[in-house]
Parts: structure tokens; C-alpha cells; sequence
């Protein structure tokens, strides 16, 4: 007997509500109950569309970094040169808790002028010594005034107890936006995303 997979469409809702931005997103799935295999249908939510709310909430840390270093990591390919950059800083956490920043993150250039990047940091707390590390994805492109501006998403990780002061970033994602000119100094703002 042949099976013919019934595929169901249904459409999410992503609503951004910090910047009113409403995005659909269609979702492919399988109905293989209906196909007389045996497994959960994972279709039956055909009847209505589901909301799913994303909300950008406070400001949890500000960072004013320079580069310190700058690699070239490959040239040549269909794509622009891969070049690393290594930054140093200081941070602002919750208004608070100073903190220094330090990290590397690479990037390539696309023909068409935009920028992805990805990279990784440790933010250090000046008053307790505890560390937080955070991973981080972004997109940019340069201005007309020649500075580079980003925006991405960003993953914090801490193996801290659960009594310490930055312990309430640990698995916390939020999204960033950067402001970075021609010799190096960069402006950083990370809301969190609930």
C-alpha cells in the first residue's frame, strides 16, 4: 500500500510587540495518524491560528568596547574576506553591576554589502568576580556616516549559584542592537526577550 503524506499549513502569528512588527510564518507538518501509521498527529490544530507573543523587555546591559585585534581568518570564495575581531570593554548590567566585556566575534561581508557575524564573550562582574558567558549572531551593514550597525540575538550562560549577582542571566536570550564607527569603539544595548 502507498502512503500519501497529508501536509498541514498552519500559520503562526510572531508579534513583536516592542517595535509592532508582525511576521507570518507558515509551518509544515505531517498527518501520519490520518495515514493509518501508528504516532501522534501532531495536526489536529487546524481550526483556528495560533498566537505566539514575543516581548522585548528591559534593558539589561550597555557596553562601550574598543577592537583589539583584528585577524583575516580566509579570503577569496563567492563571499567577502572572513575577519575576525577581538573587542575589550566595560559594562552596565540591569543599571547596576559594572562588569568588564571581553570577547571575539567574526564576520563576512556579503556582495550586496550586508554584514553576518558571529561571536562569543565573557562579562565579568568588577565587584564579585563572576563570570557570565554569552554567544551571539548579528546582521549590519555600514551607514552612510561609515559607522557599522548590527542587530542580533544573544544567549547568556552562567555556572553560578543561584544566589549570585548575575545568576539571573543564565539561559536568558535577548536581542541587541550596536553602533560601531570607523576606529574600533562600539556602543552595545541588550533588551531581554521574553
Amino acid at each position: 500500500m502507498i502512503m500519501k503524506p497529508t501536509i498541514t499549513m498552519l500559520v503562526l502569528l510572531l508579534i513583536v510587540t516592542a517595535s509592532s512588527t508582525a511576521i507570518s510564518v507558515p509551518i509544515f507538518s505531517s498527518d501520519a495518524q490520518g495515514q493509518g501509521q501508528k504516532g501522534p498527529s501532531i495536526s489536529n490544530a487546524t481550526s483556528s491560528t495560533p498566537t505566539i507573543n514575543v516581548t522585548i523587555g528591559n534593558l539589561i546591559l550597555e557596553s562601550s568596547d574598543i577592537s583589539a585585534g583584528i585577524r583575516v581568518l580566509e579570503v577569496g570564495g563567492d563571499r567577502g574576506p572572513k575577519i575576525e575581531v577581538s573587542y575589550v570593554g566595560n559594562a552596565t548590567i540591569r543599571g547596576g553591576i559594572n562588569a568588564t566585556n571581553m570577547g571575539t566575534v567574526w564576520s563576512i561581508t556579503n556582495p550586496d554589502g550586508i554584514i553576518y557575524g558571529e561571536g562569543k564573550g565573557i562579562l565579568t562582574s568588577t565587584a564579585t568576580g563572576e563570570m557570565v558567558t554569552y554567544t551571539f549572531q548579528s546582521v549590519g551593514q555600514y551607514g552612510s556616516d561609515g559607522k557599522l550597525r548590527n542587530h542580533g540575538s544573544i544567549f547568556f550562560n552562567t555556572n553560578t549559584s543561584s544566589s549570585g549577582q548575575l545568576s539571573f542571566l543564565n539561559n536568558m536570550v535577548g536581542v541587541y542592537a550596536d553602533e560601531i564607527d570607523s576606529t574600533g569603539n562600539a556602543i552595545t544595548k541588550v533588551w531581554e526577550l521574553r
